[in-house]
C-alpha cells in the first residue's frame, strides 16, 4: 500500500499497481474510530496521586499545545508500523490563525482510528517502532528538545530529554534499528551534525554513542538485516558502521555503563545495583564513546578524541568523580575526521592499543601518555578492517580479528598469525575472549548467529552471551539456561552441551544475559531483558571457590558459604580428607560449636565428590568408615573442653552411641553441671525423650537416668516408681531387670545366669525368648544345668522335625533312647547304628533298625548306602541288588551277587539293565526333540520381542499371543497379578507363571531358557549312570543296545551344544525395567555350557 499526502490536504491510498484504494481528508476534525471512553474509575479529583499530592488534581489532564516552531518544515510525514497494518501521518493543522502539528493513526484500509493528545512543541520528525508498541516523535518545549513516545491510541507514553539545545540545532530524523532496541536521533546544525544512539534499560533511556560531523547535512539509515549496522553519508562520503555490544568491567567486577557525559560504575563484588542507578559516576566534559580498562584504572575516550584517566575506579567513593588526568590525542599523520578511535585495549596504565582509520585504511595504533597529551608511538596498517580485539586478562597477549575472520597475535609490535594454519580463518565474532585451555591460549568467540567457537572448532549452536571465570566458561542460551564448563576438564568440552551434567546447567529467566562473574568468588550477575539484575551463585563456581578456600585453610568462610548456599556439608570433608583430619585443631580454632553441630548432623558415608558433586573432578581419598573416623577424630580433639560439649554429644549421637556420650557427660557433671545439663538438653533435640531415657537406663547408672529424666517431658509418676523398684534389687539382678526392660534378652540372660539360686527363672527366661544357644555356651558341658537346657532344646527341635540335631542333643544329654528315636528317622545310619550298639540292642532289633534306615535312604536317593544296610545288617542280598539296580549302579549289584555267589541274581540284573537302557534311549530322544523345539521357538519369540521393545511391556498390541489365549487386556491382568501377589498363595501362583511354556504367555522367553537349562542339568546328572550302563552292556556283550544308548546321548549333546548360543545370546543388558518398578525375570546359562559325550570314539566299531 502506498500512502500519499497532497498539498491540498488529501490522503490517498494506492495499491502496488497504483490503483486508488481510498481518497479521504488527511486532516479530519474528529478524534477517530477508537475514541477513549470513561470506564468508571472516577474523576481526577477523587483519585490517589501519591507523592504528587492533592495539587495534582488541579492540573489539566492534557497539556496545552503550542504553535509550530520556526524550524518546522511544515511538511507532512508518514511512518508505517513494522507489520504494515497501521501507519501514522503528521500534518500541520490551522486553528484560530495558528499552526499546530497533529499526528493521526490510520489503518491500511484508510480508517482513521485515533489522534494524538495535545503536546506542546510537537515537531515534524517521527518514527514508528518496528515492534509496534510506540511511536517516537520529537518536541521543542522551552528551548529543550525531548523525544516523546505515543501509543497507537494517541496517548502519551513517556519521554526523555535530549542534551543539545533547541535554539542551536533541530532534530532532523528519528530512526529505529530493525530489532527496536536502539533509537537514533539525528541533529542538524549550521556547521555540524550529530548522530546519537539511545538504548533503554529499566524504562530509562541512555545515550550510548554520540558522533559529531562537520557537515551541514547527513543521511542516516539502519541496515534492514543486521541490527547493529547502520549506513551514513557525510559530504558525499559513504561510511558503514558496525556496532558491538560489550560489557566493560574494571578489576573484573566493577561494571562501567556509558550514559552521555558520564559513566556509571558499580562494584558488583560488593553490591548489586540495577540500572539506571549506580554507585558512582565518572564525569567528563564531552560525550564518552569508548572505555578501556587495565587493573583498577580506566581510560574514557570522548568523541573529540580527548582521553580522561581515572585511577582506583573500583575503590572510588559514591557520587560524581572527576578525571585524575585528561589528555588530547595528537598524531603526526592525519586521522580520519569522520570516525573515532575504536577497539581500545590498555596494556599498562600509560599505554594502550587501538584501531583508527588512517588514509582510508584501518591501522593499529599504540598510544602512550606523556605530559598532558597522548601521542602515537607506532602505527601499523592492517590488511583488512579490524572487527575485534581481545586481551587475556591484564596480560600482554592481544589477539586481533580482521573482517576476513583471520586471527593475529600482537607480539613485540608485530602481528603474527594466531596458532597454526588451520586456526587462522574463523567466522567473524561479535564477542571474543582469550582463555587458557589445556595450558594453551585459545580464542573463544560468539558469532552474530549465536554460534560459539573455540578457535575454529564449533562448540555450541545456541549461545546468547559468554563470560570467563578463571577456569570456567559461562554461557547462556536461547533455551533459557546457564551452562558452566570447566576448561581444565577436557571431557566436558564437546561439540554441544551433551557432555555437560545436569548440575552444570541451571535454568535462568527468559532472555537473561551475563554481565559479570567475580573471579574471586562465585558471584554471577545476570541482566534481564527489561534491565533489572539478578545475582546467583552457580554450583560449579561455588564448589570451585569452596575448594580454593579449603586449600587456603579458610574453613570459617567455607562453613558460612556452605550454610548460606545449602551445599551438602560432607563436601567440606570429602574435598580434602587428609587435610581435614590432620589440621582439625587449627580448623576448630576458626569455628564455633554451632558450625560443627550442623556438620556432624549432616555427615554421611556418601562421598559427595564422587556422587552429587562429581563434576568438580576432585580425586577424593575418603576413608570407607568416614562417619566413624570423623566422629572419633572430633571426639579426641574436643574432649576436655566444655565449650565443645554439644559437638561431643553430636558425634556420639551420629555413631548411635548415646550411652557413651551420656557417660562422658556424667563424668563431667560434678565439675561442670550447667554445661552438661545443656548438652543433655541438646541430645534431647537429636532424639526423642523415650530413646534417650532408655539409653541412659542401659548404662545401669540410676543417677544418670534420673538426671536425664529430669530434662525430658516425662511425668515423674511414670518413672519414679520403676526406678525405686530397680533400686531395691541387688546390682547383678538390677542389671538383668534393666536389660530385660530394654529388650536386651541375651545381655539380660548373662546377668541372670550370674545370680545364684535363680536357675528356674533362667530356664523360664530361656524358654520364653528361645535363648538355648546362649545358655548352653554359659554352662559347662556335662553339668546338670547344661543337660536340662539341652533336653529342652532337643525336644523343641524334635517337634519342629529337626530329628538329626535333636538326636545329637539327646546324645549329649545321655538320653540315648530318645536319641535313637530321632536318628532312626534320618539318613545318619552310622550314628543310629552306633547308638543302637551302645544300647546293646538284640540282633533282630538291630536288623529292623537297619531296615528302617535303608528305607529312609532308598526314598531319598541313597541307594548305595541302603544296599549296604540290606546286605550287611539285614542279610537280604535280593533287596540289596534290587536297590542298586533301581539306582543304576549295575556294577555294584553285580559285585554283591558274585560276593554272595548268587548266580540267579545276575539274570535279574541283566533284565533290569536292558529295560533301563531302552527307557534311557527313549528319554534321550524325547529330550532331544524338546531341545530342538525350544531352540526354534525362542528365535520367533526374540524377533517379536524386539518389535515391541522388550516383549514384556505393551503386550496388548503384540501378535506374540496365540490365537487361543484368553488374555485380552494386559494392563488389567498385570495389575490383578500384582494385587494377588501380596498373599503367599498369590506369590506362588505368580512364580509358577514364569515357567509356563504356553505360546504368547507373559514370561515365555524366560520359561524357554529355564526349560532348556533343565535339559542340560538332566544330561549332566545322567552322565555317570549312562557311563556305568554302557560299560555293563559291553561287558555282557549287548553291543547293539550299548551303541543305541551312546548314539542317543551323542545326538542330544550335539543339539544342546549347538543351541546354547541361540538360547543365551551375548547379553546387552541384564535387567529390563518396567512400569511401576516391575522387573522382567532373567535366566542365566549354567556354569557348564559345553557338554561332553561318553567316550564315543571307542564305541564307533560296535
Amino acid at each position: 500500500v502506498c500512502v500519499v499526502v497532497t498539498s491540498t490536504g488529501k490522503l490517498i491510498l494506492m495499491s502496488e499497481e497504483f490503483d486508488c484504494i481510498k481518497n479521504t481528508e488527511a486532516k479530519p476534525t474528529e478524534f477517530g474510530s477508537e475514541h477513549q471512553t470513561q470506564v468508571g474509575w472516577g474523576s481526577k479529583e477523587t483519585q490517589f496521586h501519591g507523592t504528587a499530592g492533592k495539587g495534582a488534581s488541579q492540573q489539566p489532564v492534557f497539556a496545552t499545545p503550542t504553535p509550530i516552531s520556526d524550524t518546522d518544515t511544515q511538511e507532512a510525514r508518514v511512518t508505517w508500523r513494522g507489520d504494515g497494518q497501521y501507519f501514522a501521518v503528521s500534518t500541520v493543522d490551522e486553528r484560530d490563525g495558528q499552526f499546530y502539528r497533529v499526528i493521526r493513526m490510520w489503518t491500511r484500509e484508510g480508517v482513521h482510528t485515533s489522534t494524538n493528545e495535545p503536546l506542546p512543541g510537537l515537531e515534524d520528525t517521527m518514527c514508528w517502532r518496528p515492534s509496534g508498541n510506540l511511536i517516537a516523535t520529537s518536541a521543542n518545549h522551552n528551548t529543550q528538545h525531548q523525544v516523546v513516545f505515543l501509543e497507537r491510541n494517541g496517548l502519551r507514553h513517556g519521554e526523555f530529554p535530549l542534551t543539545l539545545r533547541a535554539d542551536k540545532t533541530c532534530v532532523s530524523a528519528l530512526l529505529w534499528n530493525c530489532s527496536s532496541n536502539i533509537l537514533t536521533v539525528v541533529y542538524e546544525g549550521q556547521e555540524t551534525c550529530h548522530v546519537m544512539l539511545y538504548t533503554c534499560s529499566n524504562y530509562t533511556w541512555q545515550l550510548k554513542q554520540h558522533y559529531t560531523y562537520k557537515a551541514s547535512n547527513i543521511t542516516f539509515l539502519w541496515d534492514h538485516e543486521d541490527e547493529h549496522k547502520f549506513h551514513l553519508t557525510v559530504d558525499n562520503r559513504y561510511i558503514c558502521y558496525q556496532l558491538t555490544s560489550k560489557i566493560i568491567t574494571c578489576s573484573a567486577t566493577t561494571t562501567m555503563v556509558i550514559d552521555d557525559k558520564k559513566v556509571n560504575t558499580t562494584p558488583m563484588a560488593t553490591m548489586c545495583i540495577p540500572p539506571p542507578m549506580s554507585y558512582s559516576q565518572l564525569v567528563t566534559e564531552q560525550h564518552c564513546n569508548n572505555i578501556a580498562t587495565h587493573g583498577d584504572d580506566a581510560w574514557l575516550i570522548c568523541n573529540d578524541r580527548t582521553i580522561h584517566r581515572f585511577n582506583n575506579v573500583s575503590h572510588s567513593p559514591p557520587g560524581e568523580i572527576t578525571p585524575d588526568e585528561s589528555y588530547k590525542l595528537e598524531a603526526d599523520f592525519p586521522l580520519d575526521s569522520h570516525t573515532c578511535i575504536r577497539h581500545v585495549v590498555m596494556v599498562t596504565q600509560n599505554k594502550a592499543h587501538c584501531v583508527a582509520l588512517v588514509n582510508d585504511a584501518d591501522a593499529l595504533l599504540t598510544l602512550e601518555l606523556s605530559d598532558k597529551e597522548v601521542f602515537v608511538a607506532s602505527c601499523m596498517t592492517l590488511e583488512d578492517t579490524a572487527v575485534n580485539i581481545a586481551q587475556h586478562g591484564d596480560s600482554a597477549t592481544i589477539v586481533v580479528q580482521l573482517y576476513s575472520g583471520e586471527l593475529y597475535e600482537l607480539h613485540d609490535g608485530m602481528l603474527e598469525p594466531w596458532g597454526n594454519e588451520n586456526m587462522r580463518e574463523c567466522p567473524r565474532f561479535s564477542e571474543m575472549e582469550v582463555a587458557v585451555f589445556e595450558e594453551e591460549m585459545v580464542v573463544i568467540g560468539r558469532t552474530p548467529f549465536n554460534h560459539l567457537y573455540m578457535d575454529t572448532r564449533l562448540w555450541n549452536y545456541d549461545c546468547t552471551s559468554i563470560s570467563l571465570h578463571k577456569t570456567h566458561l559461562l554461557l547462556t542460551s536461547h533455551s533459557h539456561t546457564l551452562t558452566c564448563v570447566n576448561l581444565n576438564q577436557p571431557t566436558h568440552v564437546a561439540r554441544t552441551t551433551e557432555g555437560v551434567t545436569d548440575t552444570e546447567i541451571r535454568s535462568v529467566e527468559r532472555g537473561s544475559r551475563l554481565v559479570v562473574s567475580d573471579p574471586s568468588s562465585s558471584r554471577v550477575v545476570l541482566q534481564m531483558p527489561r534491565g533489572n539484575l539478578e545475582l546467583i551463585h552457580p554450583r560449579p563456581l561455588l564448589l570451585t571457590h569452596l575448594g580454593r578456600l579449603i586449600m587456603d585453610m579458610q574453613y570459617r568462610k567455607v562453613f558460612e558459604a556452605v550454610r548460606k548456599h545449602r551445599v551438602n556439608m560432607n563436601f567440606i570433608f570429602d574435598y580434602h580428607p587428609e587435610q581435614f583430619l590432620s589440621k582439625l585443631p587449627d580448623i576448630l580454632s576458626q569455628l564455633t560449636s554451632k558450625f560443627l553441630e550442623l556438620f556432624v548432623a549432616e555427615l554421611s558415608s556418601e562421598d559427595t565428590t564422587l556422587t552429587m558433586y562429581s563434576f568438580t573432578g576432585t580425586q577424593s581419598t575418603a576413608p570407607s568408615d568416614k562417619v566413624k573416623t570423623v566422629c572419633n577424630t572430633l571426639i579426641e580433639c574436643v574432649t576436655g573442653n566444655v565449650t565443645w560439649l554439644n559437638t561431643l554429644v553430636s558425634c556420639y549421637a551420629k555413631m548411635e552411641d548415646f550411652a557413651a556420650g551420656l557417660l562422658k557427660l556424667n563424668s563431667l557433671h560434678p565439675t561442670h553441671p550447667t554445661e552438661c545439663e545443656g548438652a543433655i538438653k541438646y541430645m534431647l533435640i537429636l532424639t526423642d525423650d523415650d530413646t534417650l531415657f532408655n539409653h541412659a537406663l542401659g548404662t545401669h547408672d540410676l543417677n544418670l537416668v534420673l538426671l536425664v529424666a529430669q530434662h525430658t517431658q516425662k511425668d515423674p509418676k511414670e518413672y519414679m516408681l520403676f526406678l525405686n523398684q530397680l533400686q531395691s534389687y541387688d546390682d547383678t539382678y538390677r542389671k538383668f531387670k534393666i536389660d530385660e526392660h530394654l529388650g536386651r534378652e541375651k545381655s539380660a540372660l548373662k546377668y541372670l545366669m550370674c545370680c545364684e539360686g535363680r536357675f528356674d527363672e533362667v530356664q523360664a527366661f530361656v524358654e520364653k525368648h528361645n535363648l538355648y544357644a546362649t545358655a548352653l555356651q554359659h554352662y559347662p558341658f556335662g553339668t546338670d544345668q547344661h543337660k536340662t537346657i539341652g533336653r529342652g532344646l532337643a525336644r523343641i527341635l524334635k517337634e519342629r522335625g529337626n530329628n538329626e540335631e535333636a538326636g545329637v542333643l539327646f546324645g549329649q544329654c545321655a538320653e540315648l533312647k530318645e536319641c535313637l528315636d530321632c536318628l532312626r528317622l534320618t539318613k545318619q545310619s552310622h550314628l543310629a547304628l552306633s547308638v543302637g550298639a551302645q544300647l546293646e540292642l538284640p540282633p533282630d532289633e538291630m536288623s529292623r533298625l537297619a531296615e528302617q534306615l535303608a528305607e529312609n535312604l532308598r526314598g531319598d536317593g541313597g541307594h548305595k548306602e541302603a544296599a549296604r544296610l540290606y546286605d550287611r545288617y539285614c542279610d537280604n542280598p535280593d533287596e540289596a541288588v534290587e536297590v542298586l539296580c533301581e539306582g543304576g549302579f549295575y556294577s555294584d549289584a553285580l559285585e554283591v551277587s558274585q560276593a554272595r555267589k548268587r548266580v540267579d541274581l545276575v539274570s535279574n540284573i541283566m533284565s533290569s539293565l536292558r529295560t533301563e537302557s531302552e527307557q534311557t534311549c527313549c528319554l534321550l530322544v524325547e529330550k532331544k526333540e524338546q531341545a530342538e523345539k525350544l531352540a526354534a521357538r525362542i528365535v520367533v519369540v526374540r524377533e517379536k520381542r524386539n518389535l515391541v521393545g522388550t516383549g514384556f511391556e505393551d503386550m496388548e498390541h503384540s501378535d506374540l499371543y496365540s490365537d487361543t489365549t484368553s488374555i485380552t487386556a494386559t494392563s488389567h491382568t498385570s495389575s490383578s497379578s500384582r494385587r494377588s501377589a501380596k498373599s503367599a498363595k498369590g506369590r506362588k501362583k505368580a512364580e509358577m507363571k514364569k515357567y509356563s511354556l504356553k505360546e504368547g504367555s507373559r514370561y515365555e522367553y524366560f520359561a524357554i531358557q529355564e526349560a532348556f537349562k533343565g535339559i542340560m542339568t538332566f544330561i549332566v546328572h545322567r552322565e555317570s549312570m549312562i557311563r556305568d550302563m554302557v560299560n555293563m552292556l559291553l561287558l555282557q556283550g549287548f553291543l547293539e543296545q550299548a551303541g543305541k544308548v551312546v548314539t542317543a546321548q551323542q545326538q542330544i549333546i550335539e543339539v544342546v551344544n549347538k543351541s546354547c548360543t541361540t538360547i543365551w545370546p551375548p547379553p546387552q543388558s541384564d535387567v529390563v525395567e518396567q512400569e511401576e518398578g516391575e522387573v522382567e525375570p532373567v535366566s542365566y546359562p549354567p556354569d557348564k555350557t559345553k557338554l561332553t559325550p561318553v567316550l564315543l570314539n571307542q564305541f564307533c566299531g560296535c
